[in-house]
């Protein structure tokens, strides 16, 4: 288990060497300063959007709705010609890096990003842990998603340790009824001041204790951060039973256009500094958010269609004193699990389809029960048969001891809404 261990430490020395250490006293300084403070908050915006050369609105302490008819960029248009939104290297733009993503949905984007971006993205962070209560330093737990261990861990260990940042790396793969116990044990013998998870992957340990009649019993625990799913009422509140401490919501995207945080009051703040946000209403009373960057100069999309929703709210100030606009809620995450026959949970399997962009248009996980699974692909002619073998194992990696084929079809089902779902079921 060191090899993972070192792998992860060795890791988060070079984040802190390239982003960790400028984003924490260069960005998160001046972030800090403008959120109680209205005039600060706009002069701030103006800076960031001469600086990228963008169009936002003035006044960040409130969410302009947009016009239907206004023209906005698609997701689609950004994934077939990315090109068309590259500016020219400059000496402020000269260091990049290019992500690419499945996203919830499952079509890929290869997006460029400056290292400011980067850098910039981790003082936002910075500014959430510390509305926690989070201090450098202070030791963390991760449930993210991240390949952690071996597929069998001899020893039951599912998880590692970044010794450099002080944090347990926990698999979120290997979830069940018969492991969650030795999870716990593992957090509480960390004992950290905030768990990073997926809702899923702390729904599921919260649901054992309470189930247990059990709560956690770590001392050091400030907050639960969550993100990268859709925090259902239902799983903050048996969150916050079973752990005893506040869950506070991060909702972002790799595009980079948007970003919400939920306070210690349990509010959803818009941080209209990380980008503009309008809202474009929809039929059904909640609205679509539509960001422009304020951080990217490499890759500024502008007006762009998060395809992610959100109830509004009434306007009514945070009693926590930050001058941001609120939302009711966030709703443009929801997805689904699926728990095996052995007692596993899975969900959050988008990374499956990362680095396919060229070959692959959609993809869905289609669950049809007994451990078997098929991948559903819409692809183009540039995806192979080694392709199909790299999807394969990379399902395999995070879902191992399962049946998982390949199918490409024409198109993909969708919904009403127009949309379609990421973990389908055929049982």
């Amino acid at each position: 288990m060191w090899t993972y261990s070192l792998k992860f430490t060795l890791r988060a020395i070079v984040r802190e060497l390239l982003r960790g250490f400028w984003g924490r006293y260069l960005v998160y300084p001046r972030l800090a300063a403008v959120e109680r403070s209205a005039a600060l908050l706009n002069a701030a915006i103006a800076r960031r959007a001469r600086r990228i050369g963008v169009a936002v609105a003035p006044d960040g302490t409130r969410l302009r709705r947009i016009d239907p008819r206004t023209r906005l960029l698609a997701k689609t248009e950004v994934g077939r010609h990315p090109e068309r939104f590259l500016r020219p290297r400059t000496l402020a733009t000269l260091l990049r890096s290019t992500i690419r993503t499945s996203g919830t949905s499952g079509s890929p984007l290869a997006l460029v990003q400056t290292l400011g971006a980067v850098i910039r993205e981790e003082g936002f962070i910075q500014r959430q842990l510390a509305w926690i209560g989070f201090r450098h330093g202070q030791r963390r737990a991760w449930i993210r998603g991240e390949i952690v261990c071996p597929k069998q861990p001899p020893d039951g260990r599912y998880w590692c340790h970044d010794w450099f940042g002080k944090i347990l790396m926990l698999s979120s793969y290997h979830l069940s009824n018969a492991t969650i116990g030795a999870y716990i044990g593992a957090l509480e013998r960390h004992d950290p001041v905030v768990i990073h998870a997926y809702p899923s992957s702390v729904a599921a340990l919260a649901a054992w204790l309470n189930a247990a009649g059990q709560r956690y019993r770590g001392r050091a625990l400030r907050g639960v951060m969550t993100s990268s799913e859709t925090l259902e009422p239902g799983v903050r509140s048996a969150v916050e039973s079973a752990f005893g401490v506040p869950v506070y919501d991060w909702y972002g995207q790799a595009e980079r256009v948007a970003a919400i945080g939920s306070c210690e009051r349990g509010n959803y703040h818009v941080l209209t500094d990380y980008g503009g946000v309008e809202l474009l209403e929809l039929a059904d009373g909640s609205c679509e958010l539509v960001g422009t960057t304020l951080n990217n100069p490499a890759m500024p999309l502008s007006r762009y269609r998060t395809g992610d929703r959100v109830i509004p709210g009434n306007g009514t100030p945070c009693a926590c004193g930050r001058v941001f606009p609120t939302v009711k809620a966030v709703i443009g995450r929801q997805e689904k699990t699926v728990t095996l026959p052995d007692g596993r949970i899975v969900a959050r399997l988008d990374r499956v389809f990362q680095g396919h962009e060229r070959g692959l248009l959609e993809g869905q996980v289609l669950y049809r029960g007994d451990a078997r699974f098929v991948l559903r692909v819409v692809t183009t002619d540039a995806f192979d048969a080694a392709d199909e073998a790299a999807l394969r194992s990379k399902f395999l990696l995070r879902v191992p001891g399962v049946e998982v084929g390949v199918e490409r079809v024409a198109a993909i089902p969708r919904g009403p809404n127009g949309k379609y779902e990421f973990i389908a079921f055929e049982m």
